[in-house]
């Protein structure tokens, strides 16, 4: 599981981001503020810091604070922009419920191992959940093996068979080419277009790039988008805040 990612400043980073909240505590005078030189505004802070250097923790908190609510408004944007592509079913392959009130999306490759860790929990919601649709968006990047495991699920249409292949291909401890023949024969549609299935691959490709998805799995729930592998209670609490939102009732639909 990919460990939280915590933000280190130096020394003289930290001051700087200390001095504005030493003027709003009015710690120093205000006519000592706008004479001080940068050198006496320094000493003044360094001692400050070693009287109270809980301050460092609580700047650098409440810096965190603002770039994660920041990020969140970057990232909804971006998804009411690309709603349209978002939840198309080109370039994916549809799990669980086809009519269901709330889309979970997944971002995966079929060589990333998280990819498989997450792929059982998203399972296991699809059991518990009958109301749950499931929209696998493929996104090869892992070499080419990753995009001939991808064509070839993508090659079986939507629909029993296509899902049958991608809970095989996730369940498998290694793809590679020799590997890959086994699947072949099962997954062949009478007509296949591969022109098709490149240009669904693409489009995925490009609005993985639009929404800063550099890596699987990505997961995206009605306006929360999740990048790398999540907890289950973390899926299951997004599915239920945007039935809330929705005004849908988990037993209204079959």
């Amino acid at each position: 599981m990919p460990s939280k990612q915590h933000c280190f400043v130096s020394r003289r980073e930290g001051l700087g981001l200390l001095g504005a909240g030493l003027m709003s505590f009015t710690i120093l005078p205000p006519t000592f503020a706008a004479q001080a030189s940068a050198s006496e505004l320094e000493r003044a802070l360094e001692k400050l810091l070693k009287e109270r250097p809980e301050l460092v923790r609580e700047a650098l908190n409440t810096l965190e604070q603002r770039e994660a609510a920041a990020k969140l408004r970057s990232d909804q944007a971006l998804l009411s922009s690309s709603a349209k592509a978002i939840y198309t079913e080109v370039g994916s392959t549809v799990l669980g419920n086809p009519a269901g009130d709330v889309t979970l999306v997944e971002f995966i490759d079929y060589r990333c191992g998280y990819c498989k860790h997450v792929q059982a929990e998203i399972n296991k919601l699809i059991q518990s959940d009958r109301h749950l649709r499931v929209l696998v968006k493929h996104l090869p990047i892992l070499g080419p093996d990753s995009l001939a495991a991808a064509h070839l699920v993508l090659a079986a249409g939507q629909g029993p068979a296509a899902q049958q292949l991608h809970q095989r291909l996730m369940a498998s401890t290694q793809l590679d080419a020799a590997s890959l023949q086994a699947f072949a024969p099962k997954a062949k549609a009478a007509a296949v277009d591969k022109a098709g299935i490149a240009r669904g691959l693409n489009e995925v490709r490009q609005l993985a790039e639009r929404l800063s998805i550099d890596g699987t799995p990505a997961l995206l729930v009605g306006d929360q988008l999740m990048r790398g592998a999540v907890e289950p209670a973390q899926l299951q609490a997004a599915i239920l805040a945007t039935r809330h939102r929705q005004g849908k009732n988990p037993h209204a639909r079959v």
